[in-house]
């Protein structure tokens, strides 16, 4: 064969591999990817896209049942008349690290963004946190409105406590229901 031949494969074998190449770094450019320095440098004006609920847990981080955990809960955006009182005493439900679920007696809007701070106590570690209302539930036979809230501006020391602590909570359960398990049980002797 001629050599402009084997120069005409080797272009085409070439092209071929940095096209394969190029396709696999597009297709794994797309997925969407959380980090912690993008949930913190978000552009403010530019509000980040959900995933549409599909029947499985789309959560990015595991989430802990709270009993009732008291929290303070203050608006930041305290130009809008319809966020009246501008802060409101509740508790949380359950949380996670990239955020909680809050309890109160009154009913905020949610169409827009709002922003808010939240104070709370997790097993002697005071929090104060700012976030967003991404969800609103109401809870028609007790008069009371769940809210999510997504963490805005936790820091990596934040995160790393709030994480260690939600694991030993975990723990703390799992021993607990351990240890009821081997009362409940009759000896094989």
């Amino acid at each position: 064969m001629d050599y402009t031949v084997w120069i005409y494969i080797l272009l085409g074998v070439v092209f071929l591999l940095i096209l394969s190449l190029y396709l696999l770094l597009r297709k794994s450019s797309q997925k969407p990817h959380l980090t912690m320095e993008s949930t913190t440098t978000q552009d403010k004006n530019e509000p980040p896209a959900y995933p549409t609920f599909t029947g499985i847990n789309l959560r990015e981080n595991f989430r802990v049942n709270l009993d009732d955990v008291p929290c303070f809960v203050e608006f930041l955006d305290i130009e809008n008349e319809a966020l009246n009182p501008k802060f409101f005493n509740g508790v949380l439900k359950n949380i996670s690290v990239g955020g909680v679920k809050v309890v109160g007696e009154f009913e905020y809007p949610i169409e827009e963004e709002i922003r808010i701070k939240l104070r709370f106590s997790l097993k002697d570690s005071m929090f104060i946190v700012k976030g967003r209302i991404v969800r609103k539930e109401l809870y028609p036979d007790r008069d009371r409105f769940g809210y999510g809230v997504q963490f805005t501006n936790l820091f990596d020391e934040d995160r790393e406590l709030l994480y260690q602590l939600l694991n030993q909570i975990m723990a703390e359960r799992r021993k607990k229901r351990i240890k009821v398990g081997m009362i409940g049980e009759e000896s094989m002797v």
